[in-house]
């Protein structure tokens, strides 16, 4: 199995190929932080990564791409990209959620095999993006599962808001409800934007260690690849005339009134 993965949620820009043979994993991976130049360079990107390793673009099965959630223009390049090639290759493409990814990426950061990991990602505009997931990174053909749903949340309320989606003890079984002790940090949120100390003050827990900040600060094609790898076993890859963004938000931008009190709220904030 061989896939080109494209991750374009933030403002980096992240491309690999990954190859799957014999029990073996192995990806070549090329990060960039572009910014809005992401739809200028991730080509010349593709074609540099598949120019310097073993995989030849017209060897591929698939083709994954970042769906979101995450910047509108970020995500449009990077599912056009995908669509494109998809048809000029004649190849599937498979979605993967941009929030799972990086609680991926923590969960192999942290040694573990398996866990809960919540995400909290900036989403500007004073919101964060947050999901939960129950992680496996030994699971052949499922990732894990969602445990609260991907969603946009003012940054103000982030206790209140996850606390309101926490999901509740399982009736039957032995995995009950995710202890705040045991959850994994993800995402960008929590040290650039100070979220680990208010949720570890809140729960009376002495602050989780962080995963390196590479692992936290952007969607890594590579990890995003491992997941879709096993959303193909899943038979989860779809025609790229499907192919379309994940948003969970519907405003790129506040009004003058909005913006007047954002300005406001980081005052008070700040004391200034």
């Amino acid at each position: 199995m061989r896939l080109l993965a494209l991750a374009t949620s933030g403002e980096w820009c992240s491309v690999a190929l990954h190859r799957h043979d014999a029990g073996i994993d192995e990806s070549e991976c090329l990060s960039e932080r572009l910014g809005a130049g992401q739809s200028e360079r991730i080509l010349a990107m593709v074609r540099e990564l598949s120019a310097s390793g073993s995989t030849a673009l017209h060897e591929i099965d698939a083709i994954a791409f970042d769906a979101g959630p995450g910047s509108f223009t970020g995500l449009r390049v990077g599912c056009a990209v995908a669509q494109g090639l998809g048809f000029a290759l004649r190849r599937p493409v498979l979605p993967v959620d941009a929030l799972a990814t990086l609680g991926w990426q923590r969960l192999r950061a942290s040694g573990r095999v398996a866990g809960d990991v919540l995400v909290a990602t900036d989403a500007r505009m004073d919101e964060l993006y947050v999901a939960m997931y129950r992680l496996r990174l030994d699971a052949d053909t499922k990732w894990g599962e969602v445990l609260i749903e991907p969603r946009v949340v003012a940054q103000a309320d982030f206790l209140a808001a996850v606390a309101a989606c926490w999901p509740a003890p399982v009736a039957t079984g032995n995995e009950g409800a995710p202890q705040p002790a045991r959850v994994l940090p993800g995402g960008n949120a929590w040290r650039a934007l100070g979220l680990l100390d208010e949720w570890s003050a809140h729960h009376g827990l002495v602050p989780a260690p962080l995963a390196p900040g590479a692992d936290e600060a952007y969607v890594r094609a590579d990890a995003l690849a491992e997941i879709a790898l096993r959303d193909w076993r899943a038979g989860l890859a779809i025609d790229a005339s499907a192919a379309a963004p994940r948003y969970v938000r519907d405003k790129v931008a506040l009004d003058r009134d909005e913006q007047r009190a954002l300005r406001l709220r980081r005052a008070e904030r700040t004391g200034a």
